[in-house]
């Protein structure tokens, strides 16, 4: 995650902006380091409020995006994959182009897009084996490609030359159509 950085970077010491011989006095100086501990508080509370606003640095804040967007997570997705689905909703307005495919790829698992337009479909490479992430991935794909172009998924066998085993105990690859009701 990227660093983030707030106006003020470093923890608060109020006693750096009083003169010297006022932090000598028992009272004063117990009076400063109780108000920087509060003001420290408050600046660490900001920061991680403003990183709210931003998807990329969000953590409890991930829901309300979510809900603007109207996603359902499961309980068990990490915050980066959150992350993902709701950069891919945000995304949605643009023209599907093959970058955006992969972007939704990506965001469910690995994988890429091999293009086929004279023929009027796509192919997906994934090694993404799990149903759920699938599933999804169909959804986005399903929303956001050209009507009038044929999807296929190709599972199985990897583009880096080693075997994926496919969960029904044969090794090999399985190509099925995405595009309508099919899949």
């Amino acid at each position: 995650m990227a660093k983030f950085n707030f106006l003020r970077v470093i923890p608060v010491d109020l006693k750096r902006y009083l003169p010297q011989f006022l932090e000598h006095d028992p009272t004063f100086a117990a009076t400063l380091e109780s108000l920087s501990k509060e003001h420290e508080k408050q600046r660490l509370t900001l920061m991680d409020i403003t990183k709210q606003f931003f998807v990329k640095t969000a953590t409890w804040g991930l829901s309300d995006w979510e809900e603007f967007l109207d996603l359902k997570p499961d309980a068990g997705d990490s915050d980066e994959k959150r992350r993902k689905s709701i950069l891919v909703a945000l995304q949605g307005a643009q023209t599907t182009t093959i970058t955006r495919v992969n972007d939704i790829i990506n965001a469910y698992g690995t994988g890429f897009v091999e293009e086929h337009n004279d023929q009027y479909f796509f192919i997906i490479y994934t090694s993404t084996t799990d149903k759920a992430s699938l599933e999804e991935m169909k959804k986005k794909i399903e929303i956001y490609k050209p009507a009038h172009l044929g999807c296929y998924i190709y599972l199985g066998w990897a583009w880096d030359g080693k075997i994926k085993f496919d969960g029904t105990y044969t090794y090999g690859t399985t190509t099925k159509e995405w595009s309508g009701n099919n899949g």
